[in-house]
């Protein structure tokens, strides 16, 4: 669990981005002045306004009381109209986002999408807009949905406005969306795409800065501390003359992840506190937990888990990341595997149900709005129907005034227009109720299914890298160290005396030694003589004195595919590792045998059993199922207390 830190503070790091990387100018305290002496100079008119939300722009990261007071200038403002509507909610839509208000943000960035697509004038505040809604609905429509939207309206809207400085922007944000699901290379990409924008630009901007950081992260993560390095001092030498740039614990964050890269866990730390110093001085609440969260990685990478523990504590007692639920539960199962590391197998158990109680919470949480979601569309479809409704009848009552002689006859028709519309909106009501339920049922299934394949790809690399490293250990132990001691053995040998005997039977045991190990890495047995001749080998090394397995294989071909026969080896391997573990058994067997296509193994043990209904599988049942289901096979476990258990798995050769 601890070694996917650095890619759980990755996401971490993503979910707060956008607040991290507004384009800011890097003289804040020269915007300042210029935009306090506009609205000093600039009357009543728009561009005082335009002013003063530019202001609340500014201060939305760091002081949200000036942020709203600033806004609210405007919005109480007689002259306000004098404003494009759209422009207006953009920025409504910006101070809400850095206050967590997801939702509220999200619905002025769709209204200032509305109001600005066509005013070719606002292209840049359009293009944030877009950038800005699509992000804040990540956690709903996922990674892909921000992919789409920064090719398909900001990366063209970019180029048909002809502002640089917004398609480096897009590009960059495009290259950390990929960063933030380990698709490095393809980042790298779209960050130098931003760099060519970039040598078009004469003068440096806040935009060569972000560019220049996420490039920064983006080598430390490959890891490439070389090249992290020349941009790393790159953004160095431009922040360099702002030192009370809001962006300064920004790069104090990309220059501890350098250090970290180079194991230089001293002066990472060191950066680290610079940033948060500089933090605390700004408000930035969210970056300080982000440095705090890095802080946290440091200690994980000097094994000083103490101080990791406490770190994860003082991010959820200060509350300020873990306000947002995806947040908190990284947090809680960061500090469970802490826990475990620590020995502190209770608290880590509390945590981790913790973590997946938040989990199954969120989870209820996307149903519950999507049915929210459902229902307001079907009032609002109800509410149109009524005022259709009450139009019509206006309508009739008028003509019903003008033509006094044929009131009855109208009257009549509206009542049966009336029964009608009834009868038409009843039949439509339980046509929609029918078609929310099909599509409520078709969401569900199609979510378990895209959660199933995700869990099902990461099994099966998780099993090929375990198989590849272990295959890769196996032929360095026996190209390297086998080598070694053999030429050791040699020249030990040609020294004679009593005590070189001695040497050469420790050395042979070695060799032995080693020799076991890396068969039971990768078997040279399975790969020469087959699956056969393998799991007898495998059942005889593992049983001993008190312990006894017996080996039985009927009619099994040999030309089974490698990819089946490592998966069978396996199984067995860790149900008897298992049996061996727990089941305090004597006796094990273990039966293969094919029949046409089908292949079938059975481990079968006299031990004390367990009751399936209160046990919680752990590792070694997990991958067994998972390889089972690598080879499209299927696995049985049978099992009661007392009466031992058997394993059978089946699989199509």
């Amino acid at each position: 669990m601890l070694k996917n830190t650095f890619l759980l503070i990755l996401v971490c790091y993503f979910s707060q981005v956008l607040m991290a990387q507004q384009l800011v100018p890097l003289d804040e305290a020269g915007y300042l002045r210029q935009i306090d002496s506009q609205i000093t100079t600039s009357g009543q008119s728009a561009a005082k306004l335009q002013h003063y939300l530019l202001l609340s722009e500014y201060w939305a990261q760091i002081d949200s009381l000036k942020s709203l007071e600033a806004l609210n200038q405007v919005l109480q403002s007689p002259k306000k109209n004098s404003l494009d509507e759209g422009v207006i909610a953009y920025y409504q839509g910006v101070f809400y986002a850095n206050q967590g208000s997801k939702t509220t943000a999200r619905q002025y960035y769709e209204s200032a999408i509305k109001a600005l697509e066509n005013n070719p004038k606002q292209s840049d505040l359009l293009i944030k807009a877009y950038y800005n809604s699509a992000y804040m609905q990540v956690e709903d429509k996922g990674y892909d949905y921000l992919v789409k939207t920064l090719t398909e309206h900001c990366i063209p809207l970019s180029e048909k406005s002809h502002n640089r400085s917004l398609l480096a922007y897009s590009y960059t944000q495009l290259g950390l969306t990929f960063m933030s699901v380990g698709q490095f290379d393809k980042a790298e990409e779209y960050h130098n795409k931003a760099l060519a924008q970039l040598e078009k630009i004469p003068t440096e901007k806040t935009v060569h800065l972000i560019t220049y950081l996420n490039l920064v992260s983006n080598y430390c993560y490959k890891p490439d501390s070389k090249s992290a390095k020349i941009y790393l001092d790159k953004a160095q030498e431009l922040i360099q003359p702002y030192p009370d740039s809001q962006h300064y614990p920004n790069y104090y964050y990309q220059e501890a992840m350098y250090y970290t890269t180079r194991q230089e866990y001293g002066q990472a730390l060191n950066s680290l506190n610079k940033g948060v110093t500089l933090a605390k001085e700004k408000h930035q609440l969210r970056l300080l937990h982000l440095l705090y969260f890095r802080m946290y990685n440091v200690y994980l990478m000097q094994k000083d888990y103490v101080k990791a523990k406490a770190q994860l504590e003082q991010i959820l007692k200060e509350h300020i990341l873990s306000k947002e639920a995806v947040n908190r539960r990284i947090t809680y199962t960061q500090l469970a595997a802490v826990n475990d590391v620590l020995d502190n197998h209770k608290e880590a158990y509390q945590w981790m149900k913790k973590s997946n109680a938040l989990g199954d919470s969120l989870s209820q949480q996307k149903l519950l709005e999507k049915m929210n979601e459902y229902e307001i569309l079907h009032k609002t479809s109800e509410k149109q129907k009524t005022i259709d409704a009450l139009e019509q009848e206006k309508k009739e009552n008028m003509l019903i005034a003008k033509n006094k002689n044929l009131r009855i006859t109208i009257l009549g028709i509206a009542l049966l227009l009336s029964l009608v519309i009834a009868f038409l909106s009843y039949l439509t009501y339980r046509k929609q109720q029918k078609l929310n339920k099909q599509i409520n049922i078709s969401h569900k299934q199609d979510l378990m299914h895209i959660e199933s394949e995700r869990r099902y790809e990461a099994s099966q690399a998780v099993l090929r890298g375990e198989e590849q490293e272990r295959q890769r250990i196996a032929q360095d132990l026996h190209d390297s160290m086998g080598g070694m001691l053999a030429n050791i053995r040699m020249s030990i040998s040609s020294m004679g005396g009593d005590k070189s005997t001695a040497l050469l039977d420790k050395i042979d045991k070695s060799i032995l030694e080693m020799r076991r190990i890396s068969r039971n890495l990768m078997p040279e047995t399975l790969k020469n003589l087959g699956l056969e001749i393998a799991l007898k080998e495998l059942c005889e090394s593992m049983s001993h004195k008190h312990f006894s397995i017996q080996f039985e294989a009927f009619d099994v071909s040999e030309n089974i595919s490698f990819q089946i026969q490592l998966a069978f080896y396996r199984i067995t391997q860790e149900s008897i590792s298992n049996v061996i573990k727990y089941a305090q058994a004597n006796n094990v067997i273990v039966q293969i045998s094919q029949n046409d296509n089908t292949l079938t193994l059975t481990i079968e043990d006299d031990g004390i059993g367990f009751d399936k209904a209160e046990i919680v599988y752990g590792l070694g049942l997990k991958n067994i199922e998972n390889r089972v289901r690598l080879i499209n096979g299927n696995v049985d476990v049978v099992s009661a207390k007392g009466q031992g258990t058997t394993i059978n798995v089946e699989c199509n050769v």
